[in-house]
């Protein structure tokens, strides 16, 4: 009972997370454009548009049906605060800007919070300079998707959706080579559709039980290396997260040391960066440690692994590991090809990004995504939720990118990992796959524990004949 309640309590929290967040993120957009005009102690003030005129027109109708000049919104501020050249630190509350949005006319500023605001000009004010400049109208969610769906923004958004079977074809690649390394002769298209069936229940399953232990539970029963099989399928985990860590923790860093004091979004990347660092380092210790029978016995690692439950599945695991030793170069080469599948991710969210709108460079893209895909990859809350959107609002307004782009993005990255994983579905249904009870999961390795016990443990004589796939539970 107390695991059932301990499944029940995570299971809990990982969904408050995801609620919480994303109520967050929608309070913070909206459908429609909004503006930001002054009242009457000069303070900013913000208006939601009641159409969708173009972004240069001379007048906007306001939902409240006033009208408001051009000339009287202001752009909204790019830091808090700005230092006169009295040496005085006062409030930011917005901008005057060219038209061009590259150059600062006037600064509209506030010595307390309470403080009527008023116009100064660049060059009463020390140290500033103009990072991310943002347009008097804020695009809301309702136009993106307008100018999304119209002139030949679609094939954007269709290139986007297509380009990610890349993924699922190269992981796919990726596991075969590890199932090679361990003597496992799966074809191609068998690991294919095992993985396809991996990323529907991956999607659709919630709690412990999810498409790994489904891919490793169908992958056990096409071979008569059944620990190997399962612990394959850990081992492909973990070589595409430390791909990811590697890719999103260096953009990371790449953030943290080229951002100006103060960033916020510099502060929370450089807290990635460090994790991802750790997770790097503490990865290649433990190897070390593992693979040496010196400091395995000092650290009392092997101590340990002698007093574990189910020792025959414990050494059959440590055997595999060690075949993995032998084959490090089929290793590298998994890690490797799994670089294509996060920079196919990224490209997928650039076209998806084009089509909504978004005005940052190509080249952060690769900055932003991995970072985002990263931090969503965290078993927090489900696919990310909430979570991937706070990055994404931090991350994107470095470059003039608002909420609603931020949440347009993310959910675009995860809309159309969904969709994909969705086609699974056709494995599942063609092949009966169904999600293992908790009898056959922890039946994945007794065949080999009987045979062991048998004297017949030589896995490498076992039948690699294909299992007919189970009638659906």
């Amino acid at each position: 009972m107390s695991q059932k309640r301990k499944n029940w309590l995570t299971f809990a929290l990982r969904w408050t997370i995801a609620i919480v967040g994303i109520w967050w993120v929608l309070s913070q957009i909206t459908w429609r454009d909004r503006v930001t005009s002054l009242d009457a102690n000069n303070r900013p003030v913000q208006h939601r548009l009641a159409n969708t005129p173009p972004l240069n027109a001379s007048k906007f109708l306001l939902l409240d049906g006033q009208t408001l000049d051009r000339a009287e919104l202001i752009s909204l501020p790019d830091q808090k605060t700005v230092k006169l050249t009295s040496g005085q630190v006062v409030d930011l509350l917005g901008l005057d800007l060219s038209p061009n949005l590259k150059s600062v006319k006037r600064l509209l500023i506030a010595p307390s919070a309470t403080a009527p605001g008023q116009w100064v000009t660049p060059a009463q004010v020390t140290g500033y300079t103009l990072k991310v400049p943002h347009p008097v109208v804020e695009s809301g969610i309702g136009r993106m998707i307008h100018d999304a769906a119209s002139g030949n923004k679609p094939w954007l958004l269709l290139l986007s959706f297509v380009i990610f079977p890349i993924t699922f074809i190269v992981t796919s690649f990726r596991w075969h080579q590890l199932l090679k390394a361990l003597d496992i002769r799966l074809t191609a298209a068998r690991c294919f559709a095992l993985n396809m069936v991996g990323a529907f229940y991956n999607t659709f399953m919630l709690g412990s039980t999810g498409g790994d232990v489904v891919k490793a539970y169908y992958a056990s029963l096409q071979t008569g290396h059944r620990t190997r099989a399962v612990l394959s399928v850990f081992v492909d985990r973990v070589v595409g997260l430390i791909a990811l860590v590697i890719l999103g923790g260096g953009m990371a860093a790449w953030q943290y040391f080229n951002a100006v004091p103060g960033d916020p979004a510099a502060h929370a990347c450089g807290k990635i960066a460090l994790v991802s660092a750790l997770v790097i380092v503490g990865t290649i210790v433990g190897l070390a440690v593992f693979y040496n029978l010196t400091l395995r016995r000092i650290t009392g690692l092997a101590w340990l692994l002698e007093r574990l439950s189910k020792q025959k599945q414990i050494k059959s695991a440590v055997h595999t590991m060690e075949l993995y030793r032998q084959h490090k170069a089929m290793v590298f080469l998994a890690l490797i090809a799994t670089f294509p599948v996060h920079i196919t991710v990224v490209l997928s969210a650039m076209f998806a990004g084009w089509a909504f709108g978004l005005t940052i460079s190509p080249l952060y893209y690769f900055v932003a995504v991995p970072v985002i895909v990263l931090v969503g990859s965290i078993p927090i809350s489900p696919q990310g939720a909430g979570v991937m959107e706070y990055f994404a609002i931090l991350l994107l307004s470095r470059q003039g990118g608002t909420v609603s782009q931020a949440f347009a993005l993310t959910m675009s990255i995860r809309m159309v990992q969904i969709l994909w994983n969705l086609t699974g579905g056709i494995f599942v249904f063609r092949g009966g796959y169904h999600q293992p009870t908790e009898a056959e999961q922890q039946d994945m390795g007794s065949d080999a524990e009987n045979r062991a016990a048998q004297g017949t443990a030589n896995d490498a004589d076992y039948s690699l004949q294909p299992v007919p796939p189970r009638e659906p539970a």
